[in-house]
């Protein structure tokens, strides 16, 4: 019986080792952010469709965010840092990135990530950013120069005044607007997934605060506005929901 033990062994290895049902160890994710309107989740359809909202009707030209400290809630609430990355996002085309195959295989409770960056990346040398980076400002566009860093949110869009399309403009920036967005939901993330959050832009007039660029204003750079760009912050930090987590298709 001996002379058969080695091949034996040597087939049970095999077999297990190309087991199609095993489990990676670890994972990467990809996102996809899709735009929504109001309570029916409506696609938003940019530059065209007019949005009842209230007294005003509006429209979407731009969305377009830095995203860094991404994180995942482990089962018992705590962060579990992705460290070191950074995404840019221009809705409704640039509309998801892939976090790296770092990520321990498991079940989570959430996600979450900040929309702008720390003091020291937003203040510092954006030329060391180079290619593709999200933070390279040819690449975003988000970019103010050295003393005011990066435009965390940039918010663009049309309304009517007195019956005439008006432009309204909302560049959310500075350490004070930086926004922390956690959206809680089971994840089963013991394989490569995609998750899927979406966006509701009409949330991002009255999720927190109830606001209308007709009445509290139509355009903001962060400064000077009677504290607008910060209740817009705190809108679309509670803008995001959970859509899906599907696996990732070859």
């Amino acid at each position: 019986m001996k002379k058969f033990a080695l091949p034996l062994l040597v087939a049970g290895i095999l077999l297990t080792s190309c087991d199609p049902e095993k489990k990676p160890e670890i994972v990467n994710l990809e996102v996809v952010v899709q735009p929504v309107f109001g309570a029916g989740n409506a696609p938003v359809s940019y530059n065209d469709a007019s949005y009842a909202m209230g007294t005003d009707t509006v429209k979407f030209t731009r969305n377009d965010f830095v995203l860094s400290e991404f994180a995942l809630l482990d089962e018992q609430g705590a962060r579990v840092d992705i460290r070191n990355e950074y995404a840019y996002l221009s809705l409704p085309n640039r509309n998801s990135f892939t976090l790296p195959t770092t990520i321990a295989a498991g079940q989570y409770a959430g996600f979450a990530f900040a929309i702008g960056l720390d003091s020291t990346t937003n203040h510092g040398d954006p030329s060391i950013w180079g290619g593709s980076h999200p933070l390279n400002p040819a690449v975003n566009n988000l970019h103010w120069g050295w003393t005011g860093g990066y435009i965390f949110a940039a918010m663009e869009g049309y309304y009517q005044k007195d019956g005439a399309q008006t432009p309204w403009l909302y560049h959310i920036a500075l350490l004070e607007n930086r926004m922390e967005v956690v959206v809680e939901t089971p994840l089963d993330l013991t394989d490569f997934k995609t998750l899927t959050l979406q966006l509701d832009l009409e949330k991002f007039f009255k999720a927190v605060h109830a606001l209308s660029p007709n009445e509290d204003g139509d355009f903001s750079h962060s400064t000077f506005d009677n504290g607008l760009a910060h209740k817009l912050s705190e809108n679309l930090s509670q803008s995001f929901q959970f859509a899906s987590l599907e696996n990732q298709t070859p």
